[in-house]
């Protein structure tokens, strides 16, 4: 096992629909206040729908996408809905980033065979030096895979905790060996760091080219009791909050949201909100 699968069982999160309750209703409340009954909408990153009040939805709109790269969870999200309305939902597969999990292993079992050679006595900067031009390699492979990407068509587009995740796994495994090396190197962070610009970029594009009225972003704006942005939430949220001034978009509501992600780890982030409307000339 590398550490990039040990890591991806972190993901599993058993508590969610309990802990996300509060989050989940306000969320789904303020999307439904922006559109109107009897139209599609997409959400992406959907996953098992914890923040989704996907039941709910399907009495209000006429057809529900969910997109996420693991269809098993968003089986899960479908078997809450009564089995009336589950032939409203349908169910895609994708992924935003375009990095394999075998990619991810490679990157594993290579930095892995580097530490084995000397354990804690490693030169982290050294280690740096041997793992950025793997790190190139999958961005570049992602860039090219992404090029080709496209989302089903909706009316709304909905959108929560999703870029802070797209490429949060290579610096995470980074993080892991920093830790378990007692040291601290920053060259990976900081190139995830500038990647997620370019990344966050190509996702609002792509979101907003699903589009067909409004655009529903709900991002972390910080993590209490932690100082400092969000990786990916705050390159995502920097990028459309330009967008009004130079597209033809209206910014036409924000506001934030408490998110109880971990309560038992006391985990919570104040969630940034956006309503982008892609056509105010619509009446």
């Amino acid at each position: 096992m590398t550490v990039y699968d040990a890591l991806e069982k972190r993901h599993v999160m058993p508590r969610a629909w309990d802990d996300w309750a509060d989050y989940r209703r306000e969320w789904s409340e303020w999307i439904i206040r922006y559109c109107k009954w009897d139209t599609s909408i997409l959400i992406v990153g959907a996953g098992a729908c914890n923040d989704y009040d996907l039941e709910h939805f399907t009495k209000f709109f006429r057809e529900i996408y969910l997109y996420d790269m693991d269809e098993a969870s968003m089986q899960e999200a479908v078997k809450r809905v009564p089995a009336a309305r589950r032939d409203k939902i349908r169910l895609f597969t994708g992924d935003f980033l375009g990095i394999t999990p075998q990619a991810y292993q490679e990157f594993c079992r290579e930095i892995q065979a580097e530490v084995n050679h000397r354990g804690k006595l490693t030169d982290v900067t050294e280690l740096a030096q041997t793992a950025l031009p793997m790190v190139e390699k999958m961005y570049a492979d992602a860039g090219k895979y992404r090029e080709t990407l496209t989302l089903p068509q909706a009316d709304y587009v909905a959108v929560s905790g999703v870029h802070s995740q797209i490429n949060h796994m290579l610096p995470w495994i980074w993080q892991a060996y920093m830790q378990a090396l007692g040291q601290r190197e920053e060259l990976i962070f900081q190139r995830a760091s500038q990647e997620n610009s370019r990344i966050m970029r190509e996702m609002n594009d792509k979101l907003l080219a699903a589009v067909g009225r409004r655009l529903f972003v709900s991002a972390e704006k910080s993590r209490a009791g932690v100082s400092g942005g969000v990786e990916g939430a705050w390159q995502a949220l920097e990028d459309l909050k330009k967008r009004p001034d130079r597209e033809n978009l209206t910014l036409l509501d924000n506001r934030n949201f408490a998110w109880g992600y971990d309560l038992r780890q006391n985990m919570i982030y104040e969630m940034e909100g956006l309503v982008l409307d892609t056509d105010p000339e619509r009446k």
